[in-house]
């Protein structure tokens, strides 16, 4: 069962008037709607309109003939949101228990959590604000409110120490209603000038430079100064490093300098270089200091394939090497096939997690653990680290099992059975909401009251639910939905069977894989045929228009403009024959075309390896992390369309991976 969480205290019977009785209207006692005819949804969107512009005394007279639609409580909250002040507490915590769990109960709860916090009804905001939010706002409050009480009875120590973790953890800046629980904090003393150092350098490293220079009112006006100069150094590194250079070495100006040197690398390393060489000729740098800088010059060594990179890196002991350092370490060993480096950096890697980034993952690092360890010799303990991997659908997976000959054997399990899971998500007032924004053409409410569902829901509940919005046709929305779950290994609900006819025929036209052009479908739009992209890529395949309108020339098909595009069959059209395009140009190397697909062809040859190397090699040192990861994944949701395309077949990922060679 799905649990609410909802508080003891909500679950006590009020006696609150809802707003049928506040407006003189009679509500039916089964809240269930049958299915809206046109008539009422018109008369909604009408009324809901009035809500929103504030003219409630022309959309009171429609609320009776809603009472029993599903969107009703969208009304009320309207209602109740423009009317605070004239609204009791017992009313709106009885709308919250009504609709617990929803973008409308959170909207609720924050009300009353302002007049509670007003009164300093700090037992009351515990008994009655719900323990499990997604809003910042009530969690700041209930740890205030936590913290009162248990001053109160003596004791605040547990609490305060929850309220500084939260307080630490958060990388933007936090709502005022925030602001009573800080308090407490630096009543206590809890806070102190090396705490609000160390967030103000996370707010800078996380470009929340505003919220950074706000919180350095609470250092000493020398401290102030060097924030200043790191926001200013964030900003020019190069031109404000200089005014760093000529002040007083501390261990917070040499960590602005560090920062600075840094920032100036990822904008041009030669740049970086000398600017280290001369801030080492005047401060004392700890070991740990020059392992960040030194990381950070060998990793972008190392992104132009540049072998000093790997040099560099090698030279830093393990202990001080950044997690990034390792990575890049580890990419350029192993493009190069000297396997004791990359054993080295993986270890170094395992022994010093810094980070949950997907790039330092479990699945990319054992695999080239055991490759490591394989051309090392060491064949049995290669081995035992493949067989934790091949039981994944993932490109590591995949390959995992390919090195071991083993089947790929979770894309021949049949999917669960959910059925039990979305009989009873089909009963709930916000998926009955849900389906009635969608029907109203409303998309982003939809998926507003969908994924503040989700907050609610375990994996399975998840699960399911993905399950449901496909079988509204959803694809889409079904894809994120398990993404939050976090398993990768959901094939049934993560690939769908879409288009298959349009991209059979368009496949076979280009004398391209279908598999590949799902793959290429699935990883750029999820099926989404109106996706745009910021960077305005349209469509399921995600065209940019001079690509579309190139190729249709090509075809000596007409292409206008976006609405042309976003066409699925001029899109799938198109979109193939640039594939067609793209396999042809590198040769029939699908690693390299798919590459080519995403960051342009004219970026693979500078990217050609110096000797021939295998395509895992290849793909690992791709120095754009986008074009990396989506290689991985193009060629990963190839092997699963394949094998949904052909079930009974035994070819494996390993056999469509060519070596790449030198230009």
């Amino acid at each position: 069962m799905m649990d609410f969480r909802m508080n003891q205290a909500i679950n006590k019977p009020f006696f609150s008037l809802p707003l049928c009785f506040v407006l003189g209207i009679t509500l039916s006692g089964n809240v269930q709607a049958n299915t809206p005819d046109p008539e009422q949804r018109e008369l909604f969107r009408s009324t809901y309109a009035l809500m929103k512009q504030g003219r409630t005394d022309k959309a009171r007279p429609h609320f009776g003939a809603l009472t029993n639609y599903p969107l009703y409580p969208w009304l009320e909250y309207e209602f109740f949101i423009r009317n605070n002040e004239e609204t009791t507490d017992l009313t709106l915590l009885d709308f919250a228990a009504r609709n617990p769990g929803s973008v409308m109960s959170d909207g609720i709860y924050e009300k009353l959590a302002g007049r509670m916090v007003a009164k300093q009804a700090w037992s009351r905001i515990l008994d009655t604000l719900p323990d499990h939010t997604p809003l910042t706002s009530l969690q700041c409050i209930r740890l205030e409110a936590g913290i009162n009480r248990e001053q109160a009875a003596g004791n605040a120590t547990a609490t305060l120490q929850q309220a500084r973790a939260f307080w630490r953890a958060a990388d933007a800046a936090l709502p005022a209603e925030c602001n009573g629980m800080v308090a407490l904090l630096e009543q206590q003393g809890l806070l102190t000038a090396e705490d609000y150092w160390q967030h103000i350098g996370l707010l800078i490293r996380n470009n929340q430079v505003t919220a950074a220079r706000n919180l350095a009112g609470k250092l000493s006006a020398d401290e102030q100064g060097l924030v200043d100069l790191w926001t200013r150094v964030r900003s020019d590194p190069k031109r404000n490093l200089e005014q760093a250079f000529k002040q007083t070495e501390s261990p917070r100006l040499r960590e602005i300098i560090v920062y600075g040197i840094q920032r100036a690398a990822d904008k041009k390393l030669d740049t970086a270089i000398p600017l280290w060489a001369r801030a080492r000729k005047t401060f004392s740098f700890t070991p740990a200091e020059k392992g960040q800088v030194e990381s950070n010059f060998g990793m972008w060594e190392a992104w132009r394939h540049d072998d000093r990179g790997l040099r560099r890196l090698e030279a830093i002991a393990p202990q001080y090497r950044t997690t990034d350092g390792n990575i890049w370490m580890a990419r350029l060993a192993l493009r190069s096939d000297k396997w004791q480096s990359v054993l080295d950096a993986i270890t170094a890697l395992e022994n010093n997690p810094d980070t949950d980034d997907e790039e330092s993952g479990r699945d990319i690092w054992q695999y080239w653990k055991a490759r490591a360890l394989s051309a090392l010799g060491r064949a049995d303990e290669a081995r035992q680290t493949y067989e934790a991997l091949a039981q994944d659908t993932t490109f590591y997976g995949f390959l995992a099992a390919d090195r071991l000959n083993q089947d790929y054997a979770r894309l021949k399990e049949p999917p669960p059975d959910r059925s039990q899971r979305i009989a009873g998500l089909k009963k709930l007032a916000v998926i009955q909401r849900w389906q009635e924004w969608i029907a109203l053409g409303e998309p982003d409410m939809a998926r507003k009251e969908w994924f503040r569902l989700l907050h609610e829901m375990d994996k399975e509940g998840m699960l399911a639910a993905a399950e449901l919005a496909s079988s509204f046709g959803d694809a889409n929305l079904a894809i994120w939905t398990v993404s939050r779950t976090r398993d990768w290994n959901v094939v049934d609900l993560r690939f769908p069977m879409l288009y298959t006819d349009l991209i059979m025929e368009q496949s076979r036209n280009q004398g391209i894989r279908p598999e590949w052009v799902l793959g290429i479908m699935r990883r750029e739009s999820a099926f989404n045929a109106d996706a745009e992209s910021s960077a305005k890529a349209l469509g399921l395949m995600q065209l940019m228009p001079a690509t579309a309108r190139h190729v249709g020339k090509l075809l000596g098909i007409p292409v206008g403009g976006k609405a042309d595009i976003l066409k699925p069959e001029t899109n799938v059209q198109l979109g193939s024959a640039y594939l067609s395009q793209m396999l042809n140009r590198f040769g029939g190397n699908y690693a390299q075309a798919t590459a080519a697909y995403n960051a342009g062809p004219g970026r693979i040859p500078q990217w050609a390896p110096d000797k021939t190397i295998d395509a895992d090699q290849w793909v690992e040192s791709i120095p754009y992390r986008e074009t990396r990861r989506y290689v991985r994944a193009v060629m990963a949701y190839t092997t699963i369309y394949e094998h949904k395309l052909q079930p009974d077949t035994d070819n494996r990922l390993s056999s469509h991976l060519k070596p790449v060679h030198p230009e």
